[in-house]
């Protein structure tokens, strides 16, 4: 999923058994920032709505004392962008998501890592502005850790290093980069918490056409995000929602995120 989607217990994976997980994003941004954080594009603008539901199976089997488990993630987007007097829309699937994961407990302590594959499923066509995929594959290792105290602190991270393969179509190699989402909160009753939440981008390699590094500082990009979230849980389901504010932006769209995240044990 994209930057944001977790928060609350993001390293405490579930026990055996089968899960469903529905995600929403609402994103909406006016600017894309350049190098200097300045307005690069004119009439720049995109909206994208995202329902993503998520299957989770943890086994019962371990490997390395962790919880073997397997998901897979399907988004459905309605994206509209504008850039320059020119305007373009679409709605279908996005790039897909499969991964194998281990989790470990111990105590209020929850640990997890797993190694993500995001495929070009998304419709993709190089002369126009709305694109739902990528068109290349993505290979994401990544880890979390959460401190849960039901009557105290829920501290959480989840933090991922995506390596990006070479799209076919216009020679382009989007630089590979590291991003972390986190949640401070607290447990103001042991069904509700609220937290300060947000993530952090920063790309580490440079965007490329063929061998050509693109603009002088490689088009990394950088975001910050950080905003309140709330959760609500019980025995039966758990729901929660953010709303993430974008700063300290660099080469990327620079807006704002509404998440809302529901799980259901099978």
């Amino acid at each position: 999923m994209g930057l944001g989607a977790e928060g609350f217990a993001a390293g405490a994976l579930p026990p055996p058994g089968l899960y469903g997980l529905i995600y929403y994003n609402s994103y909406n941004a006016s600017q894309f920032s350049g190098n200097n954080g300045n307005s690069m594009i004119p009439g720049f603008g995109v909206h994208a709505n995202t329902i993503a539901p998520r299957l989770v199976y943890m086994t019962d089997k371990t490997i390395a004392g962790g919880l073997l488990g397997f998901y897979a993630l399907f988004p459905l987007t309605t994206l509209s962008v504008s850039a320059g007097g020119r305007h373009d829309s679409r709605t279908g699937l996005g790039d897909s998501v499969f991964a194998p994961l281990l989790s470990w407990h111990h105590g209020n302590f929850h640990w997890a890592v797993a190694a993500e594959v995001v495929t070009p499923t998304g419709a993709y066509d190089k002369t126009r502005l709305a694109n739902l995929g990528n068109n290349y594959y993505s290979f994401r290792p990544m880890g979390g850790f959460s401190y849960l105290d039901p009557n105290g602190f829920d501290i959480s991270t989840k933090f991922s290093y995506t390596i990006n393969t070479r799209n076919n179509d216009t020679d382009y190699r989007s630089g590979d980069y590291f991003a972390a989402d986190y949640s401070i909160g607290y447990h103001v009753l042991p069904s509700l918490a609220i937290a300060v939440e947000g993530y952090y981008m920063q790309q580490l390699t440079n965007d490329k056409v063929g061998d050509v590094v693109v603009a002088p500082d490689g088009f990394k990009g950088r975001v910050l995000g950080v905003g309140p979230g709330i959760r609500y849980q019980t025995k039966a389901f758990s729901i929660e929602g953010r709303f993430i504010k974008e700063t300290m932006v660099r080469n990327r769209s620079d807006g704002s995120s509404v998440w809302l995240k529901a799980v259901v044990p099978f």
